[in-house]
Order: structure tokens, then C-alpha cells, then sequence
């Protein structure tokens, strides 16, 4: 039971094949003698009929043409001879090529919305009539005329760029008229339909109107067109019958004026024979041959040879072929012409052969010209020919005309090659494409001009003649041949054929056009409803829903209230590529990663953009689903993605809320996934983090925060500390590192380590840089009027600071305006801003390098720096991050690294400084393995300004 439903498909899709195919044969062969000629049918509805089938039942009932057009095509030459080889080869290549069309056409229509009774499109009717029709039927026709042509070679052509036209033509009206025809009727007869059928059954009758007329106008016009032809054939045929007459008429005469000549000549020589009969060689296509065949007596052979064989210069020459015992004479071939063509006739005697006897007999006997049956050449034994006989006299005795005798002296022979002679009087008669049927009276065909009776265009084209030939009667029958019609002048049919196929295909359009606007307008308020609809539920830009369509699927699931996580997704440091590159990347960019996303996610996922480069997913299952799709869309957003000539890859921050533990409010689980979303870019971007209450807790502190470091920076709470540097060669201060410290009104003082990561996250830590660049070069300046020789001081730089395109140019213009040197500061920078944009970095490092600076790379070892990209660092010093230092003594692999990071400073040229030196025990190690100089508490913790004053007086005094 379980197999019923798929078995009673295919049963139901075979017998549509099988009746498409029995209607598309029928059809192409009622079809038949719409045309000039077989296989080419200027109105070939089967075209119509396979793309309406395809159009209704689908691609499956294409075996049904392929079918339907194979049967046709095998039937339609068979009608007038058995199939060929070459038939069966033509009719599958154009099978082939209806079922391509039929495809094409079919998947055309539906892409371009141009159903012809179901449009979609305002501008179906072009693009039905061009895809649909003329452009798609150019396959089948090139396909169908070029076999037809070089394979079938059935005739029947007018050339091949009409026959072309013609199956071009046929195919387009097919389709064109027969399409929407048969699409109306299968409908009408559609049970449950909800057309008005009192009004829909107008289309089909309209159609079938202008097709009726169409056909009843080509038949009309090729039924006069054939009566035209019939007399046309009649006369062509009288006059092929006078030509072959007058042929065989001028040959005798010819024959008879030789065979006098030859009479009054007492010797006849090569020479003379030669310059007798070439006269009649040159006017006489039909002729193979002339030779002379004089009576020998059969003593007398041997003398005859030799002075045959001396007057030819032949001393081979001999008589061949011997008299019966009762004839005294033999009759051989003295001399040919032409000699080259016909040489092996030379020596050959007449009386050899019963039939050549019995014609010598009576040409004898009758005293007059005798033409032979249809026989064998002597010098073409595979050719047909016939041999004309003339009898050659010499009158003997006295001058008294009344006494002299006649005695035959020999016969003069004409060697005519039937096919020769009748194409000759073909061809002097001006008809083309004519079959001539010859038979002896009473007798089987002896002989046709072409390959077959069988291949004819029509059978009423035919005409019976007789030809006399001295005293034999052939009775020739004209029959024209397939291509006589298409050839004759008279059958210029396709120029009214292509102006029918012109009206029909008018005419269906403007039916279409009527039936169709009222079914437009619907479909264009549907269209438009549905396009508003859509609109309203999805992002232009990547084709996501939005927040309206989140909102209804996040309605709908907690409604259900089955369980689900949200995942909260925002991409790091997007607005860098917006800035550097453009909005046209950006753009771009998130059009490649939602198409990834969509892609890569689980197929019951929901994606949803919320705009910009926020993303919300809708993950069905618990946290592990979650968790698990969240790693997927991590993955997906490192893939690699080609945006015009840019390669970029991204990172993303993923918080996750789940249904109901984390909430069952639309807005409370967006704002608990927004929650831990940031919790994941507090902790260094590119990784997911599941909500939970302490995030809360930690979100309200960072906006009690932010509200507070917004007044800080307005009411000036932030002050400095410094941190000395020294050397470790020899103990002496060689700088001081600017630490920034917030002077709460209530809290006190507060590290930077509690507010820096919100002021980066807020953007706020650009103008706290300012304002500490400012404070630090106040202070140097006040310092150097006071006398203080400053050693080098070091300030860090967040990276958002760096990357603002006007940096340098502002820095250089504080620093100058406070009158100081520019290489009194050591700017700082981490290995994580190098990694978050190399090139761009690089660039602004070596000109800070170029301006005057020294420049640090600071918490070196903590990131993931690459040493190919560090090498091109203008750095002057490294500072090795304190979580090494302070293991020192206690983990090897810690003090593996310092090491490293001191033979890397060596071999790069650059100063090497540790940080959080605590101990002794640390300074000496560092000591020991060349580490330049140190910072930490044990040389001193930050201090405010003021105490630094006096350690710089005393270090430095």
C-alpha cells in the first residue's frame, strides 16, 4: 500500500505520454498537405500542442513530443516509401529537437511569468511571443531543416534558408496560436473550474476561429495553386515528349546522312570516318559512339585484319566473335569514333550474337535504320544503351539507274547511352525535377532518370507518352518529382503562407490581450499586495525578515511555548570596514555573510536582520542547540569572502536568552541577548556568551559607568600617575610611564582596569586620550620651566585613538603648541591593535616614527602577534608583559619566553623593558640574560605628579 501513490503517478504520467504522443502524430500528419512538401509544414499546430502539455502537466511529458514527433516523422517519408536508415537517423534528431525547444520554451515562460493564460507580467505578450515562439523555435528548425537537408536528402526543398523559413514558421503559428488553443480547452474541460465558462468558452472559439480560417485559406490556395500546376505539368510533359522525339528523330537522320557518305566512298580510311562523324559528335550529348561495320568475307578475315591493322597503326587488331557455320560473312567494327572511349568495340563482329544478328537481319531486310532493344554496351558493359543500325549500299552494274543492284557494303552504327540521351532531352526541354519511367510496349520498366518513382511530391502529377524509334515503341511515363513543386515558378506559396502565419499569430495575440487584462489587473493587485506585504517583513538590503517578521515569529513560538534560544549577533569592528572601504562593501559584505548564514545554519534556524550589522537567530531546542548554532555562526563569519577585489573576514559577538528560562517577553529576551552579546565583546569579541542574572547586574554597573565617566570628563576627574623606568646596567631613572587614574567624588580613586574597557566600549576612552595626552604634555612642559630634566616619557594609546585618520596631525600639533620635542614621549601600543588592522597601523606607526616619537609595543606576549608583520614595526623598545615577569623563578616556559623576547629585541635592534618587577631575585634574572631596563614596584608603584618632582630632582642630581 505504502508504493500505491507513486505507482498510480507514473501509471497516470505514461498514459499522458502516450496519449500526447498518439495526439501530436495524428495531428502532424492531418497536417500533411498544409505544405509545398513533406516534412516541412508551414503550420505545424504539434509544436503548440507539446509546450501546452508541458505548460500544464510539467517537464515530464516531454518523452510524450519527443514521442509524438518521432512517430510523425517516421510515418510522413513512409507514406511514399519504406523508412530508410537515414529516415530513422532524421526523424531522432528531430525528436531531439522538439523536445529541446518544447524545454526551453516551457521553462522560459514560466521564469518570465509569460503563461499565456496565466501572465504574470504587464509585458507577457513580448516576451511569450519572442521566448515562447520565434527566438525558442529557431532550435527545431535549425535542427529538423539541417538533417532534412544533409541527411534525409528526401527532397522536396526550396532551399535550405526557406526550408528554414518555412519550419520556423510553422513551429512559431504553432505555438503561437496552437499554445494558448489547446492550454483554453484543456481548461474548459477542467472539472471544478472557477472560470466563468459562459464567458471563457469565447477563447477557445475565437481561436479556433482565426485557425480554421487560416487553414481553410492555405488549403484554398494550394488546391487552385495545384490545379495550376497540373496544366503546367501537362505542358512540360508534351514538351519533354517532343525533345526525346526530336532527339531520336535527328539521330536516325543523322544516322542515314552518314550511312550515304559512307556509300559513295570507295575506301574508307580512319581519317575520313573521323571527319565524318565528328560533326555529330560534338551536337549529340546522348551519343556514345559512331562505328562503321563493313561485310567481310570469311576468307577473306585475314587480309581484312591486317589492312585494318595497318590503317589503325594497331597490329593487335583482330576480328573477335565468330559467324555461325550458315553465314558467309562476317560484319566486325572497323573503326570507332572516338577511338580513346571506345577502343574495346574495335575488332567486334556483329553476326557473333543472336540479337546483334537478328537486328542485322532486319535493318537487311527492310533496306532502312533499325534501333535494338535496350542491351549491354560492348565498351560499357554496366551502362544501358541501344544501337541504331543503318544499313550501307553500293549501287553495282551499268550507269543505267534502272539496272543497277543494290549490295550491301556494311552498317553504319550509332551507340547511344539511354540515360545520356534522355537527360539530354531533359535538360534541353528546360524541366527540372521530373522522373521518366521508360519501358518497351507491352514490357517491365526498363530504365528510370533518378533514383526512385516511390519519392514523388504528388501523384497526380503524372503524364504517359510513346516514343517510335524506327520500327520500336517506348512508352515513357513523366512523373514530377518531389521537388517539382517547391521548384516550379508557379508554387510561390510562402510569401501567402508567411502573411497567414503573420495575421494568425496577430490575431491570437490580440485575443490573448483582450482575455488577459482583467486576469493582469488581479494578478497586479495580488502581486502588489503580496510585494507590500513582503516588504514589510524583510530587509531590502539582504532579503532577511526584520523586525516586524521577529516579532511575529517570536509571538508565534512563545505562544506555542515550546522552547527556543535567541542568539543576539553583532559584528566586531564593522564600522572599520565601512570607513576604510565604503558603505558599497559593507553593503556587499552583509549580503555574502546573511546568504552564508542562511546557508549554514539549521534548516528549522529563522535568521533576522535587526539592521546594521545586528543579526538575530532563532535557534528551536534547548542550550545545547543553541550553543551549537552559535559556534556554527562563528564559523561562518571567519570564512574568508570576496567582496569586489577585497577579501575580508569578520568576527562576531553572540549573546543567547533562552525561552522560558531567561524570559517569556518578546522584549525581555532581546535585552537579555543584548546583554550577553556585549558581555562576549567585553571579553574579547569573536565568541558567544549565555545570559545569565549577573550579567544584569554587571550591564546596570557599566551604565552607572558610562553616566558617571560622561560627567568625569566634563568636570576634569581624571589625574595622573607616574611610574618610574630604569636601567639595569646601571640603576639610573630612563623614563617614566603616564598611568591614568579616576578621581571619583564618591568612590575615590578608582584603577583604570574599572574603566577603560567601558570607555573603549563606549568610545569615550578617544576623548580620555586627549584629555591624558594633554594633561601629560602640561606637565612635562611645567616640569622643564621649573628646571626638571625630564627623562622619557611613555603614554598608552588606545587603538581607537590610533585609527582616527586625523591622529598624528592633531598629536604634532598639541605637542608643538606646548613647545616640546616629540622624541620627549615613547607612545604605546598593544599587539591586539596591530592584529585588528595590520596595513593601517603599520602605516600610522611609521609615520608617528617619521614625526619624531619613539614608539613601544606594549604587553608584548599576550596576543597573538605575526613576527612577519613586527619586523616591519618602527619600534624602539618591546616591554615584556608582567604575567611573565612575576613567574619568574617559578615557571620555566614564563622564563623561556622573556628570554626569547630578549633575543628578539637583540637580533631586531630593539630596547627590551620588563614590566612588574617585583623582586630581586626577578631584576637579577633579568639582569643576567641582558634585559636593558625594568619598571615595577621594586623601583617604584605609580606616584602622583608632585612626588615625582622630587625622585626626578634626586635621580637626576
Amino acid at each position: 500500500m505504502t508504493h500505491s501513490k507513486p505507482t498510480g503517478t507514473l501509471a497516470r504520467l505514461t498514459l499522458i505520454n502516450l496519449l500526447l504522443a498518439l495526439a501530436y502524430m495524428l495531428l502532424g500528419l492531418l497536417l500533411l498537405n498544409t505544405g509545398l512538401h513533406e516534412q516541412i509544414v508551414p503550420l505545424w499546430l504539434p509544436a503548440g500542442l507539446g509546450l501546452a502539455a508541458v505548460l500544464k502537466f510539467g517537464p515530464a511529458c516531454l518523452p510524450g513530443v519527443g514521442l509524438g514527433s518521432l512517430s510523425a516523422n517516421i510515418l510522413i517519408p513512409s507514406l511514399s516509401a519504406p523508412p530508410a536508415p537515414e529516415h530513422l537517423i532524421t526523424a531522432c534528431l528531430i525528436a531531439s529537437g522538439a523536445m529541446l525547444q518544447t524545454a526551453v520554451a516551457a521553462i522560459w515562460l514560466q521564469r518570465a511569468g509569460a503563461h499565456p493564460l496565466q501572465p504574470r507580467e504587464d509585458r507577457w505578450m513580448l516576451r511569450f511571443l519572442l521566448g515562447g515562439g520565434l527566438i525558442t523555435c529557431m532550435i527545431n528548425a535549425s535542427i529538423g531543416t539541417l538533417s532534412v537537408t544533409y541527411i534525409n536528402q528526401s527532397g522536396g526543398s526550396t532551399g535550405l534558408l526557406f526550408d528554414w523559413l518555412s519550419w520556423w514558421l510553422g513551429d512559431s503559428f504553432g505555438v503561437i496560436l496552437g499554445t494558448p488553443l489547446f492550454l483554453a480547452l484543456a481548461k474548459l474541460r477542467m472539472p471544478g473550474s472557477h472560470l466563468h465558462k459562459e464567458r471563457f468558452w469565447l477563447l477557445p472559439l475565437r481561436l479556433g476561429g482565426i485557425l480554421a480560417a487560416i487553414l481553410l485559406i492555405n488549403q484554398y490556395y494550394l488546391s487552385h495553386l495545384g490545379g495550376l500546376l497540373k496544366d503546367s505539368f501537362r505542358q512540360d510533359a508534351q514538351l519533354i515528349e517532343a525533345r526525346i522525339q526530336s532527339q531520336v528523330q535527328n539521330n536516325l537522320t543523322e544516322l542515314l546522312r552518314l550511312g550515304q557518305s559512307l556509300a559513295k566512298t570507295s575506301e574508307v580510311t580512319p581519317q575520313f570516318f573521323a571527319e565524318l562523324v565528328r560533326p555529330a559528335l560534338q551536337n549529340n550529348p546522348g551519343l556514345r559512339a559512331y562505328s562503321w561495320d563493313p561485310l567481310v568475307r570469311r576468307d577473306e578475315r585475314r587480309a581484312f585484319e591486317d589492312h585494318t591493322a595497318q590503317l589503325l597503326g594497331m597490329p593487335e587488331y583482330a576480328v573477335y566473335g565468330e559467324s555461325p557455320d550458315t553465314y558467309t560473312h562476317l560484319i566486325p567494327v572497323q573503326f570507332v569514333e572516338p577511338m580513346a572511349a571506345n577502343r574495346t568495340a574495335l575488332g567486334f563482329n556483329l553476326n557473333s550474337r543472336e540479337d546483334r544478328r537478328r537486328w542485322v537481319l532486319q535493318a537487311q531486310s527492310q533496306g532502312q535504320a533499325v534501333v535494338t532493344e535496350v542491351l549491354n554496351l560492348t565498351q560499357a558493359p554496366d551502362e544501358p544503351g541501344l544501337l541504331m543500325l543503318q544499313p550501307v549500299y553500293r549501287m553495282m552494274g551499268s550507269n543505267n539507274l534502272l539496272e543497277q543492284q543494290r549490295e550491301l557494303r556494311g552498317f553504319i552504327v550509332g551507340v547511344f547511352t539511354v540515360s545520356r540521351m534522355l537527360d539530354s532531352a531533359l535538360q534541353r526541354s528546360g524541366v527540372r525535377n521530373v522522373q521518366l519511367v521508360v519501358a518497351e510496349a507491352g514490357e517491365a520498366p526498363f530504365y528510370r532518370t533518378h533514383a526512385g518513382v516511390a519519392e514523388v511530391a504528388d501523384s497526380d502529377l503524372r503524364a504517359t507518352f510513346g516514343i517510335n524509334l524506327s520500327q520500336r515503341r517506348w512508352e515513357v511515363e513523366a512523373i514530377a518529382g518531389a521537388d517539382y513543386l517547391s521548384a516550379h515558378p508557379v508554387s510561390q506559396a510562402q510569401y501567402l503562407q508567411v502573411l497567414l502565419v503573420g495575421i494568425g499569430c496577430l490575431g491570437a495575440l490580440l485575443i490573448l490581450s483582450m482575455h488577459s487584462r482583467e486576469q493582469l489587473l488581479e494578478a497586479r493587485v495580488r502581486r502588489q499586495t503580496r510585494d507590500l506585504a513582503w516588504q514589510a517583513r524583510h530587509d531590502d538590503l539582504t532579503r532577511l525578515h526584520n523586525r516586524k517578521g521577529l516579532h511575529e515569529a517570536l509571538e508565534y513560538r512563545i505562544e506555542a511555548e515550546d522552547p527556543f534560544g535567541l542568539l543576539f549577533v553583532d559584528l566586531d569592528r564593522f564600522k572599520l570596514i565601512n570607513d576604510s572601504l565604503g558603505h558599497q562593501v559593507g553593503d556587499k559584505l552583509l549580503q555574502v555573510l546573511s546568504s552564508a548564514l542562511q546557508e549554514h545554519t539549521a534548516e528549522t534556524t529563522k535568521v533576522f536582520r535587526m539592521g546594521g550589522d545586528e543579526f538575530i537567530l532563532l535557534v528551536p531546542g534547548g542550550p545545547e542547540q543553541a550553543v551549537a548554532e552559535a559556534k556554527q555562526v562563528l564559523a561562518t563569519a571567519a570564512s574568508t569572502f570576496a567582496v569586489d577585489e577585497h577579501r575580508l573576514q569578520l568576527t562576531a559577538s553572540i549573546g543567547i536568552s533562552l525561552y522560558p528560562r531567561h524570559g517569556t517577553s518578546m522584549d525581555s529576551l532581546i535585552q537579555h541577548a543584548d546583554t550577553a552579546m556585549y558581555r562576549a565583546k567585553s571579553l574579547g569579541k569573536d565568541r558567544y556568551q549565555l545570559y545569565s542574572e549577573e550579567l544584569t547586574v554587571d550591564a546596570r554597573h557599566n551604565l552607572s559607568i558610562e553616566q558617571d565617566l560622561r560627567q568625569a570628563l566634563q568636570s576634569d576627574q581624571f589625574v595622573l600617575h607616574y611610574q618610574p623606568q630604569y636601567r639595569l646596567d646601571n640603576q639610573k631613572l630612563c623614563g617614566f610611564e603616564a598611568l591614568v587614574r579616576w578621581h571619583h567624588p564618591e568612590k575615590g580613586l578608582i584603577g583604570p582596569d574599572k574603566f577603560i574597557p567601558v570607555a573603549e566600549e563606549t568610545q569615550l576612552i578617544v576623548p580620555l586620550g586627549w584629555q591624558i595626552l594633554d594633561k601629560v604634555f602640561s606637565r612635562v612642559a611645567n616640569w622643564i620651566r621649573t628646571g626638571v630634566d625630564v627623562p622619557m616619557m611613555a603614554i598608552n594609546i588606545s587603538p581607537q585613538q590610533l585609527l582616527q585618520a586625523d591622529f598624528i596631525q592633531r598629536l604634532n600639533l598639541m605637542v608643538d603648541q606646548y613647545g616640546l620635542a616629540r622624541n620627549l614621549f615613547e607612545l604605546e601600543v598593544t599587539e591586539s591593535m596591530i592584529m585588528q588592522d595590520p596595513d593601517f597601523v603599520i602605516q600610522q606607526l611609521q609615520r608617528l616614527r617619521l614625526s619624531g616619537y619613539n614608539l613601544a609595543l606594549d604587553d608584548f606576549g599576550t596576543g597573538f602577534s605575526s613576527l612577519d608583520r613586527i619586523k616591519y614595526l618602527p619600534l624602539n623598545r618591546i616591554k615584556i608583559d608582567k604575567s611573565f615577569t612575576r613567574d619568574i623563578g617559578r615557571n620555566p616556559k614564563d622564563e623561556a619566553v622573556i628570554i626569547s623576547a630578549i633575543a628578539l629585541g637583540r637580533s631586531l635592534g630593539v630596547e627590551v623593558l620588563a614590566e612588574g618587577v617585583e623582586t630581586a631575585a626577578q631584576c637579577e634574572f633579568l639582569r643576567e640574560h641582558a634585559c636593558e631596563s625594568a619598571q615595577g614596584y621594586l623601583f617604584g608603584r605609580p606616584v602622583p605628579p608632585e612626588v615625582i618632582t622630587q625622585e626626578v630632582k634626586g635621580a637626576l642630581g
